[in-house]
């Protein structure tokens, strides 16, 4: 079941990592990985202008952590997509050392006329008339989440009962996949209510937002090959097993466990190969929760222990379900290993549509938005901006598409849960560049 190096080639001509060979795969080796192809030469790549910001690492509004885990690496698309106002722009002039020395590994552009810098100065106009307390009713409403997911969590305990514990690992899923909202903006405490639930928010700022975000569903996407040869998206040749088999043992078996598997992953690539980055201070939150259960249920600290885990692995499996069926596996959208566009035409904006795939069921609900990656395409565009807010930009979005000839694609939460299935059977790539035309769209 492994995955040949010989699947490995990008149609968009991005560099392979070579960390995606590793059985074991670590975010910080992706980030090594990626200093190896940018030409970034230990400082910090904007476009084709090389930054020292060590000076701003302390002062900079969205936290210390971004400048720190990405120095040596190409931010363009990270910059980009993470401002939307122009100040940005004029404090990085300041740190201007000199020009980069190689053309970008990154295929996307970014060109003033473009798509995506059209639609980043209708958007920033856009958000000048939305209220500044819109995202008041997200802060409530994961708040509330966590608070009952911790109160059924003791009543699972303390009955002993696991229907309860079946709801309180939904619950617990649901404050995760809520604080996904939180991790993607400046450094907020709501964020790491994911550290809660066993997920670390450090780990999950580098696989889903520096790598899953930036690069969607491309080679450099670690969130689409973590689990590999387990679980084979890209559409390369694979074996009976990894077509088919894997229909059975990832909803069975992977999705209940993965997020334990994860956390062991740290700890082990912590203690046994010295990946001391994988471990940190936050990593105690997760201790909250069992600690919780056991001082207010009433067991034994090995049945309390026994019930969080359980929880945590109907987390895990929920997660995972929400996860696969919410937006990028459907095999309508792009992978990389597909026919792209013409290089005239890989906008970065544009690239993130080709990837995603929204659900008719969530338009509209700020609640089955917020707890199923819902908004995705907007959000892909737009990932610094609540999820409230959001939801009021679809007019301004959609007069940006019809001058630009684009539109969102959609489909319904049924297509999207076998498509991820149909997905992993995929063997042959689309010889037809995307479409966002062609199919269920959004915008009349």
């Amino acid at each position: 079941m492994e995955t040949s190096k010989q699947n490995y080639k990008s149609t968009l001509g991005l560099k392979h990592f070579s960390s995606r060979e590793a059985v074991f795969k670590s975010p910080y080796q992706w980030l090594e990985d990626k200093k190896t192809y940018d030409g970034a030469e230990g400082l910090w790549r904007v476009h084709d202008g090389l930054y020292d910001v060590t000076d701003f690492i302390k002062k900079h509004p969205g936290g210390r952590f971004w400048l720190d885990v990405t120095k040596g690496t190409d931010i363009t698309e990270a910059f980009e997509s993470h401002h939307i106002s122009t100040k940005p722009e004029e404090v990085l002039k300041k740190y201007f050392v000199r020009n980069a020395p190689t053309p970008r590994n990154s295929p996307f552009t970014f060109h003033d006329d473009g798509f995506y810098r059209t639609l980043k100065r209708n958007v920033r106009e856009a958000l000048k008339t939305i209220p500044k307390n819109t995202s008041v009713i997200t802060d409530v409403t994961i708040d509330i989440l966590l608070v009952i997911a911790f109160i059924l969590s003791v009543l699972a305990t303390s009955y002993w009962n696991f229907a309860i514990a079946v709801f309180a690992g939904i619950f617990v899923s649901f404050t995760a996949l809520s604080s996904h909202n939180y991790y993607h903006q400046k450094d907020n405490f709501r964020m790491y209510y994911s550290d809660i639930t066993l997920m670390q928010s450090g780990e999950w700022r580098i696989i889903h937002i520096l790598s899953h975000h930036l690069y969607t569903n491309t080679i450099a996407d670690m969130q689409a090959y973590a689990v590999e040869p387990l679980i084979q998206y890209y559409p390369h040749e694979k074996s009976f097993v990894a077509k088919y088999c894997s229909w059975i043992y990832a909803p069975f078996i992977l999705w209940p466990i993965l997020v334990c598997y994860l956390f062991i992953l740290r700890i082990y690539q912590w203690l046994m190969l010295g990946y001391h980055k994988q471990v940190c201070k936050t990593d105690l939150l997760a201790a909250i929760l069992p600690s919780t259960m056991y001082l207010l249920g009433g067991q034994s600290l090995l049945h309390t222990l026994g019930m969080w885990l359980f929880i945590i692995m109907i987390h895990s499996f929920w997660f995972l379900f929400v996860g696969v069926a919410a937006t990028h596996f459907h095999p309508d959208v792009f992978f990389d290993g597909d026919e792209p566009r013409p290089n005239n035409q890989l906008d970065w904006g544009i690239s993130q549509l080709d990837t995603t795939s929204d659900r008719f069921e969530v338009m509209g609900s700020h609640l089955l938005s917020l707890l199923t990656f819902g908004d995705h395409a907007l959000h892909h565009l737009f990932p610094t901006l609540d999820q409230a807010v959001l939801e009021r930009l679809y007019p301004v979005v959609g007069e940006t598409m019809k001058q630009f000839n684009l539109n969102l694609r959609m489909t319904n939460h049924h297509d999207m849960i076998f498509g991820y299935f149909r997905r992993l059977a995929i063997d042959k790539p689309n010889l037809n560049p995307p479409d966002l035309l062609k199919g269920k769209t959004f915008f009349n």
